[in-house]
């Protein structure tokens, strides 16, 4: 029994260090992609990675009371910082329409976003064209809808769409149900940036 509780023990902690490796990876791929200045990608990579079939691919809607140009307003610099561990968007130069280049900073996650359609107070389209994990997650885009609605307000759609490097052969889909709620909850907490 003591031989168990001995072997058990060396078990967590060798675990422990081995996630606490994985978490200073991580974090180190993060500050790399988020050191470097990213370059406008060309059309033809663009329209590459949009015409690959997403593995994995969901759709959420929320409401917001507030009209849709500054639910657009929004969407940009600090977008999703509500969060705890992520710093949010930011945008690597002052522009921000079609061809912008903007970076997710999170302390284990980064993405390096490129605009490929902007439409203020209608649509935001962004391209995920490198990350801190690309085994996990190659590539992803970002189709932000945005609908005027009778009483002033705005039904915001959100499609998320991405792809691994490996086993992009596999479909994803079966995850959308348990993602969704925490992708209705990210996308209606928007509402923390928008004064009403």
């Amino acid at each position: 029994m003591k031989q168990l509780v001995i072997v058990a023990a060396v078990l967590v902690v060798a675990g422990a260090v081995a996630g606490l490796i994985a978490l200073a990876i991580l974090r180190a791929r993060v500050r790399k992609l988020l050191s470097a200045r990213a370059e406008p990608e060309s059309e033809t990579l663009l329209d590459t990675l949009q015409s690959r079939r997403p593995t994995f691919e969901m759709t959420v809607v929320c409401r917001f009371h507030a009209p849709p140009e500054r639910i657009y307003d929004a969407l940009g610099e600090g977008a999703f910082s509500w969060f705890p561990l992520i710093n949010g968007i930011r945008y690597q130069r002052g522009e921000r329409g079609v061809g912008a280049m903007r970076t997710l900073d999170a302390l284990l996650f980064a993405a390096v976003e490129q605009v490929t359609r902007a439409e203020p107070g209608r649509r935001l389209t962004v391209v995920g064209v490198r990350t801190s994990v690309p085994l996990v997650v190659l590539t992803y885009q970002q189709d932000f809808r945005l609908e005027p609605t009778a009483d002033g307000g705005t039904d915001v759609s959100w499609t998320v769409g991405g792809r691994p490097a490996i086993f992009a052969f596999l479909p994803a889909s079966w995850v959308a149900p348990f993602v969704r709620p925490f992708a209705r909850f990210a996308l209606g907490r928007l509402s923390t940036r928008v004064a009403a």
